[in-house]
């Protein structure tokens, strides 16, 4: 009884020492807020974001400009231009919300991507290019506006062999057609998944429904003769000799699963743009038309992009 009872009060005098360290070891409120604060900030993309006027639309549009990893460390260098067009469910902030800005950031900094300025404009419902009723001339926007503010608010290589412009889907469409409309703007186009299929109302009735009121503001109820032609990618190739070897180069990537078909429309595209002079390069890939691809491949598209561009360079 004596042995027991020495064995209780010593384990009972060992748990009286165990739990005032274990107590003082759970987090309070103080110290949660004490370690916040001293802790170092993530490293992340950085992203600014800005309302652009313009004489051609009624209101600001906002974009979101992801500065490469070397902005601001004490340097003057100047870097190139990415543009990027969102597809017709994004916007602006799509590059961020997808985790795709984060990852352009780390490739940046790692040196395995150049580094380079990342401008996303917000382009919900306007196609990237300008509605048949002259209503919204959001094409002009691009070129008389976005790029000359880009070029004075940041340290950009204000040339055409230092710009791209790129999109996904429909922004891929976009992409095209402002280099078709402003050759002289830039080096190198790319779509992704880009719907580069005839403007037709085959084609309009097979789009998403939530995408077709928007469809129909921008090109209208149309036949072949009248603005559907006028801003299908095919038409405007053929119906002006010499604009495919004038234009940038097209880059086109697509995934072999694609509900639209892109991966066939991008295959005729790609020959078209070739007989009639211009560069194209096509990859298609297993795939669909979903984040799920865009996700996995951006980086490389990204990638085969930039290498096409001027180097960041310091001011001289």
């Amino acid at each position: 009884m004596r042995i027991r009872r020495r064995l209780a009060r010593r384990t009972s005098f060992v748990g009286h020492l165990q739990s005032p360290p274990e107590a003082f070891l759970k987090p309070t409120p103080l110290l949660v807020a004490l370690l916040l604060a001293h802790a170092p900030a993530l490293a992340g993309p950085r992203l600014e974001t800005r309302l652009v006027a313009s004489p051609h639309l009624e209101d600001p549009v906002r974009i979101v400009v992801q500065l490469p990893p070397s902005f601001g460390e004490g340097n003057a260098r100047r870097y190139p231009v990415l543009y990027f067009l969102h597809d017709g469910f994004g916007s602006e902030e799509t590059l961020a919300k997808r985790g795709i800005a984060s990852r352009l950031d780390a490739e940046m900094a790692a040196g395995r991507l150049p580094e380079m300025l990342v401008v996303s404009p917000r382009g919900v419902g306007t196609w990237f290019t300008d509605s048949h009723d002259g209503k919204v001339p959001y094409g002009a926007f691009l070129s008389s506006t976005l790029v000359p503010y880009v070029d004075g608010a940041f340290p950009t290589l204000p040339r055409r062999s230092a710009r791209a412009a790129a999109g996904i889907s429909m922004g891929g469409y976009g992409a095209v057609r402002w280099g078709l409309g402003s050759p002289e703007l830039f080096t190198v186009t790319a779509g992704l998944s880009a719907a580069v299929q005839q403007l037709s109302r085959r084609s309009a009735e097979s789009l998403p429904f939530l995408i077709r009121p928007a469809f129909r503001r921008v090109f209208g109820d149309s036949t072949a003769v009248g603005p559907w032609r006028r801003n299908d990618l095919a038409s405007i190739l053929l119906d002006e000799p010499g604009l495919a070897a004038r234009a940038p180069e097209l880059l086109l990537r697509c995934g072999t699963e694609d509900k639209y078909l892109l991966s066939d429309v991008g295959s005729y595209f790609q020959k078209l743009v070739t007989v009639l002079g211009g560069r194209c390069e096509l990859v298609l890939e297993p795939g669909g038309h979903d984040w799920t691809y865009w996700r996995s491949v951006f980086v490389p598209f990204a990638a085969d992009v930039a290498r096409r561009l001027d180097r960041a360079e310091e001011a001289g």
